[in-house]
């Protein structure tokens, strides 16, 4: 156990309270475990990686432990024959025709094969037989295959009649909101996956430090890409991805021979276009880190600096990753406008009609008469400076039909389209997740991008946005 717990520790650092007390949970193969064990936390802690390579150190067959994820099996039918073919060490092929270890359509099915999978091998063994797992991850997905399934699997040592069976549910959900309803489950026992500390994070980006670059100043920037970014980006993923795009072009000028490496203040100068670029996209993807690491290397600016040509804003322009449909534009748009106009002026701006006009143009004017040098920047606390504003959906859908040109045809579903903006993150959901009424939103897209994107479907956005007009 002490190597496993050293040799895991060494590959994720800052969890080794976790995996001690995962450690401590499992024993010894044939040391009785308790029959549920539930992961949780929030995303990017570590918890599957920390997972499965914990049970690939403790389970060198691979026989005693089934990794499944909920989102690929969809079924219980999946969940079951698939636990049965790791356990049974059975891997569907040409030979055997791609047949599963055994057929179970439903769970009275898998509790008999796993009753005479395990018999079978007790009559092969002397001792105590080691503990078989069953490792789900995606848990909260369990709730939504019927009332019975997570009370079932909870208690699947209870009805396969053996001590040696237990099941680990992996989750971003806590337990409160997980526990069935109709009762009859029985509580697992709960490992919390906390959120990374500074001196973590650090630890961990230290290890994606680049070969034959020096580990102090690889250290120092991340520190310093940390302090700027870390409150608005908790994600260890985002950080890593946002390191691997900018260490390569921040470290170019000394290759290049603009500066050294001691001259820390100046590389930042040097590379503050980058930086302000990739933070505009870092949730947007617009370019992905392969790419990015294929034109700007570190490899290709030490051998030739004069190969690398193409910045961060060229290569943003051959993407397409805001190749978005019609209708989505216009929602994109509308989102923009709730996000970046006062909602005591949307009449003024989106009435349909003489009157809503008739206010706008008076609106110009007296704008114009103050000040037209001032109107035009949008003045001294113009909401482009701010940044966005939290805009209800119900605001956002009143202003997308008013500025839609033609009517919406029947077959958009326009819910279905604002559910695809949340996931590419160009919308960032601001309410509670678990509010179905009233939720909030705002716009995660640059002025810039938003006119690209109003040009192409024939939209003048700066006649509407309140900062302009």
């Amino acid at each position: 156990m002490p190597d496993i717990s050293q040799a895991v520790q060494q590959k994720f650092p800052g969890r080794s309270n976790e995996i001690d007390l995962l450690l401590s949970l499992l024993g010894e193969p044939s040391d009785p475990t308790p029959p549920g064990i539930f992961i949780y936390g929030p995303s990017a802690t570590g918890k599957t990686s920390v997972i499965r390579e914990l049970f690939a150190q403790y389970d060198r067959t691979g026989q005693q432990y089934a990794y499944l994820d909920s989102i690929e099996c969809f079924a219980p039918r999946l969940l079951f024959e698939r636990t049965l073919n790791a356990w049974a060490g059975h891997t569907p092929s040409k030979e055997n025709r791609f047949a599963n270890y055994a057929r179970c359509d439903n769970l009275v099915d898998f509790v008999n094969n796993v009753r005479a999978l395990l018999s079978s091998r007790q009559q092969g063994q002397t001792g105590a037989m080691p503990t078989h797992y069953m490792v789900i991850d995606h848990a909260e997905r369990l709730r939504d295959r019927g009332p019975m399934l997570l009370t079932s699997l909870l208690r699947l040592s209870e009805l396969t009649g053996a001590a040696n069976v237990a099941v680990v549910l992996i989750s971003n959900v806590v337990w409160d909101k997980f526990r069935p309803r109709h009762g009859g489950a029985i509580d697992p026992v709960e490992v919390y996956f906390p959120y990374y500390s500074k001196q973590q994070i650090l630890d961990i980006l230290a290890m994606d430090c680049p070969e034959g670059e020096p580990q102090p100043f690889f250290l120092t920037f991340v520190d310093a890409i940390y302090e700027v970014f870390h409150r608005n980006c908790v994600d260890l993923n985002e950080l890593r991805h946002l390191v691997a795009m900018l260490y390569p072009k921040f470290v170019q000028p000394v290759f290049e021979g603009q500066a050294t490496r001691n001259e820390f203040s100046r590389l930042f100068k040097l590379c503050q276009p980058y930086f302000v670029a990739a933070s505009e996209r870092l949730y947007l993807r617009e370019i992905s880190t392969s790419e990015w690491q294929k034109h700007s290397a570190v490899a290709s600016a030490k051998n030739n600096p004069e190969d690398v040509t193409r910045s961060i804003y060229q290569m943003a322009e051959t993407s397409d990753a805001l190749d978005l449909p019609y209708y989505t534009k216009f929602l994109l748009i509308a989102a923009y406008l709730a996000s970046y106009n006062p909602s005591r002026l949307d009449a003024q701006y989106f009435a349909r009609g003489r009157d809503g006009g008739a206010r706008r143009r008076q609106k110009r004017k007296r704008k114009g008469a103050a000040n037209d040098e001032d109107a035009a920047l949008g003045g001294k606390n113009r909401q482009q400076l701010l940044g966005p504003k939290s805009f209800a959906i119900e605001r956002m859908l009143a202003i997308f039909y008013s500025i839609i040109a033609e009517p919406v045809d029947s077959s958009v579903d326009v819910q279905i389209q604002i559910a695809s903006l949340i996931t590419l993150r160009l919308l960032t959901k601001t309410s509670a997740g678990d509010r179905l009424d009233s939720v909030k939103c705002k716009c995660n897209v640059s002025l810039e991008a938003m006119r690209t994107i109003a040009r192409s479907v024939r939209f003048e956005i700066d006649r509407f946005l309140y900062d302009f007009a």
